[in-house]
């Protein structure tokens, strides 16, 4: 899986999951900071990774590893995007 699609996908649950307005997510590009407090990012607080967590568990087949530091990850969407197409086991 290459993360442009992964990206795509992201867009969706972000829409589907986290609830954003589709024309907050349209603009988005893989260098687009996640974490709130990060000048130019999409703001996800605490409450919004693990919906993120569990949404990308259940659109990609991953387990999240709560024992390992998943934080560098999810710091962009081209960090998580690069998580997820090296771990993906269903499209």
């Amino acid at each position: 899986m290459e993360p442009k699609e992964v990206l795509d996908d992201l867009r969706t649950i972000f829409v589907t999951r986290l609830r954003f307005e589709p024309h907050r997510v349209s603009d988005v590009t893989l260098d687009t900071p996640l974490p709130k407090g990060v000048d130019g990012s999409v703001g996800l607080d605490s409450l919004d990774f693990i919906e993120l967590s569990l949404a990308i568990e259940d659109r990609f087949g991953l387990v999240m590893d709560d024992a390992q530091d998943l934080a560098p990850h999810f710091a962009s969407f081209r960090t998580l995007c690069a998580f997820i197409a090296e771990r993906a086991t269903t499209a």
